[in-house]
C-alpha cells in the first residue's frame, strides 16, 4: 500500500506543467504583482502534508488535460478548465478547493489580503491532546448539517 501512495505522489515533468499551467489558469498573478499566480504555491507540498488522499485523483485530472495545455494562451486555457467544470463539476470543485485552500495559506497572499501570515491563533488558544472538553458547546446544540 505504501507502494502505491509513494507512485501516486510522484508527477511526471509532463504533469507537474499541466498542474502549473492550470494553477494559473485558475488564479492568475494580479495585474500589479502584489499577489502570486497559484502556480507560486508549492501544491505537491501541501498535498503531501494536508491532502494526500486527492494525488491519485489530482493525476486523474492532470492526465485528462491535453498534452499542449501549458502552451495555450491563458484565454484558451480558460474555456478548456471551464468545459471541465461542466462536464464533471463534482472533480473541479474538488480541485478548486484544494487550489484555494493552498493559495491562501500562503503567507505572501495572506499579507497582501491584509491578513497576517502563520498559523491563526499562535499566542494560545492551544487544546491539550485528547482533551475534548472544549467541544461540549458544539455538542449540546444538536445537529445542524441538512440531510
Amino acid at each position: 500500500m505504501e507502494n502505491a501512495t509513494i507512485a501516486a505522489d510522484a508527477l511526471t515533468e509532463v504533469q507537474h506543467q499541466r498542474l502549473a499551467a492550470l494553477q494559473d489558469t485558475l488564479l492568475p498573478a494580479s495585474a500589479d504583482g502584489t499577489l502570486p499566480s497559484a502556480r507560486e504555491i508549492d501544491f505537491p507540498a501541501y498535498l503531501r502534508e494536508q491532502a494526500p488522499e486527492f494525488r491519485a485523483e489530482l493525476i486523474r485530472i492532470l492526465d485528462r488535460l491535453d498534452g499542449g495545455f501549458p502552451d495555450l494562451a491563458l484565454e484558451r486555457r480558460v474555456e478548456l478548465v471551464r468545459e471541465f467544470s461542466q462536464s464533471d463539476a463534482p472533480a473541479f470543485r474538488r480541485l478548486l478547493f484544494r487550489v484555494y485552500d493552498s493559495y491562501y495559506q500562503d503567507d505572501r497572499v495572506r499579507l497582501a489580503i491584509g491578513a497576517r501570515p502563520g498559523p491563526p491563533f499562535p499566542g494560545g488558544h492551544s487544546i491539550p491532546a485528547g482533551d475534548l472538553s472544549s467541544l461540549e458547546a458544539v455538542k449540546a446544540r444538536g445537529k445542524g448539517y441538512r440531510r
